[in-house]
């Protein structure tokens, strides 16, 4: 029979296939890993909720022909806990014969969350999502980037952009692009990133309880912030941890003089590439200082910029250390009930990090398509996987 039910455990090896034939255009050869991973997130994870399942869709004899990933998650708004449902790899084979993808997101939207939240949604998956009553939240969609060798930086764009058949050529630019770095650190005034005379102590690998306090406390202000009990917080870090495709997951924690802390950061490292991050926080008078300790750290570790999403009260600080802001081709979207949930979420009054929605997630692993084509291998190493569906 044709319609919509909850995932099951059984489904796996069935979901796994859809998903390598969606997004991989593969039809065989579904790994281990891969249906391990499924299992992990949206069976034995920490946040599962019998009321919030994931979403398959079934098409005669077909099988399953569509599928929506749901983590369920915990926020607090007004100090009271409320539910959260972040979707994630939304996908329906193009062999279907009715409109999977749009059924599913209106199914999920209509569920007993008290907010829908993703941040890894494509202009095609946007536009779904607003045709089901969805919004983006347009201050949160906004990233910013701060360039620290600016012509390393530029080969790297180039060879993103060019086809791989040109990629010698951005080889050839190596050479060049770091003598250009290295006269620049030398002649720019202000290369040294961190203003002279902060005393503040940077501590390197902070144990996880250390993080979850910093969380706790740094931002409690916020109207809409995350609730992370220590052992959820644990796990979602190992989780993050596993995700290789942006580098190494580095973390820190930033200390006054007396042991105080004045801000905290996770970010993935990748020396010669972009540093990603993965979450960031800092009392609003010391903001500043925790961005140059960062920029500095990634700096003397080889990335050639760093990134991340801009949290709307923390604007005025990213400007002034001259980080660029732009609208990336993944926005954050909502959808609640309650309206002044969403108008807290406008008017910047939360707290958001990718740590928050799907973004940490490694749905992307090489290691689950081994034995797929080399050239596609190489494909997946630099390309985070879309929530795109096959049809509309």
């Amino acid at each position: 029979m044709d319609g919509i039910r909850a995932f099951r455990r059984e489904d796996i090896p069935e979901v796994a296939r859809l998903w390598l034939r969606v997004f991989r255009r593969r039809a065989e050869g579904v790994s281990t890993p891969l249906q391990d991973y499924f299992r992990e997130i949206f069976f034995d994870g920490p946040w599962r909720d019998p009321e919030l399942p994931s979403l398959v869709y079934e098409e005669g004899a077909m099988g399953i022909v569509g599928f929506l990933g749901v983590i369920p998650r915990t926020m607090i708004f007004e100090q009271q806990p409320i539910r959260v449902a972040v979707p994630c790899q939304l996908m329906a084979d193009e062999r279907a014969r009715t409109y999977p993808a749009t059924k599913l997101m209106r199914r999920f939207l209509a569920g007993c969350q008290d907010l829908s939240f993703a941040d890894g949604a494509n202009e095609q998956s946007e536009n779904l999502w607003r045709a089901c009553g969805g919004v983006a939240a347009g201050l949160h969609s906004l990233k910013w980037t701060r360039i620290l060798r600016p012509a390393r930086y530029l080969r790297v764009r180039l060879k993103e952009r060019l086809d791989w058949k040109y990629a010698w050529l951005c080889d050839a630019l190596q050479p060049v692009s770091w003598a250009i770095d290295t006269v620049a650190g030398w002649t720019t005034p202000g290369a040294r990133l961190l203003p002279g005379g902060s005393r503040l102590v940077v501590e390197q690998e902070p144990a996880d309880q250390t993080l979850h306090s910093c969380v706790e406390r740094l931002a409690d202000d916020r109207v809409l912030r995350p609730a992370y009990q220590r052992e959820r917080f644990r796990w979602l870090l190992a989780r993050a941890a596993e995700k290789r495709m942006y580098g190494s997951l580095r973390r820190a924690v930033v200390r006054a003089p007396d042991g105080g802390i004045e801000g905290w950061y996770l970010y993935y490292l990748k020396p010669g590439g972009v540093g990603q991050v993965l979450q960031l926080g800092a009392r609003p008078k010391r903001m500043r200082e925790v961005l140059n300790c960062l920029f500095n750290e990634a700096l003397q570790a080889g990335a050639v910029a760093i990134s991340g999403g801009v949290e709307p009260r923390f604007a005025r600080e990213l400007a002034a250390t001259r980080c660029e802001l732009s609208w990336p081709d993944c926005a954050v979207l909502v959808h609640s009930r309650h309206r002044e949930i969403l108008n807290a979420i406008h008017r910047g009054d939360a707290f958001f990090s990718r740590l928050e929605g799907e973004w940490w997630a490694r749905f992307s692993d090489p290691a689950w398509t081994v034995d797929a084509p080399a050239a596609d291998r190489a494909l997946l190493q630099v390309n985070q996987i879309q929530n795109t569906p096959v049809r509309p």
